[in-house]
């Protein structure tokens, strides 16, 4: 029984190995190319974006200057919850400055953008996409290695009688099981980035005009003495 146990034990950790070679040496996606994602394994999680192929990750960065801070806060926060979308994160700095973390829906952030643009005079400008889909193909795969060496590691406990080989399944299956909610969360992570687009938005209050200086005849007397005093001084600054 002794020797079975360790046959099987032995079996599955090269099983192992031999899917997580096959991850490292397996081709990856170029981002860009037209090559839709392959399908996923069986008892693997369902991709998001199946239908697309490409798994992008789309944020943006915005400077916006605004007339009046308060009602561009609000009116940003009502448009984009048309959208579909919620605020993730909101900062105040003062009468000068709001900041927003926006999470829309990414098929509709091109609108969000137009509707960014509009809200007042864009200051700066920064939008990004990254293509995750060899990423999350690859959790995807090893993932579903894991799960299955888990599942033949549960059936050689189920027979295990000694002591010792029970301690070392037992051993491998918490290690086993810890990486797999490692990798199940980390695929929760990619598939809400990819479904939910993230903005960030500074919103500044415009300043109003200085009104120009118009100097009366005693002003200009004064200026002028300033600058003919001040070059007595200081030859060149």
């Amino acid at each position: 029984m002794k020797q079975y146990l360790r046959h099987w034990f032995g079996l599955a950790c090269l099983v192992l190995l031999g899917g997580l070679a096959g991850c490292s040496s397996k081709g990856g996606f170029e981002p860009g190319s037209g090559s839709s994602a392959p399908a996923p394994l069986a008892g693997a999680q369902s991709s998001p974006s199946a239908a697309s192929g490409r798994m992008l990750v789309w944020t943006a960065k915005m400077g916006i200057e605004v007339e009046d801070l308060n009602a561009a806060a609000a009116q940003l926060d009502s448009q984009m919850a048309d959208l579909g979308g919620y605020v993730e994160e909101r900062g105040d700095y003062g009468s000068q400055r709001r900041r927003f973390v926006f999470r829309v829906p990414s098929a509709a952030f091109e609108t969000a953008l137009n509707t960014l643009e509009q809200t007042g005079e864009v200051r700066s400008r920064e939008v990004k996409g990254v293509d995750v889909t060899e990423q999350y193909v690859d959790l995807e795969t090893r993932l579903a290695n894991n799960r299955a060496l888990r599942d033949r590691l549960r059936e050689l406990l189920a027979k295990a009688r000694e002591v010792k080989d029970i301690l070392l399944i037992e051993t491998e299956l918490n290690r086993l099981q810890s990486e797999i909610d490692s990798m199940e969360a980390r695929l929760r992570l990619l598939g809400d980035q990819v479904q939910l687009a993230t903005l960030t938005v500074d919103l500044y209050q415009k300043q109003a005009a200085k009104p120009r200086t118009i100097y009366g005849p005693l002003g200009y007397l004064y200026k002028g003495t300033e600058w003919f005093v001040t070059k007595l001084f200081v030859i060149r600054e």
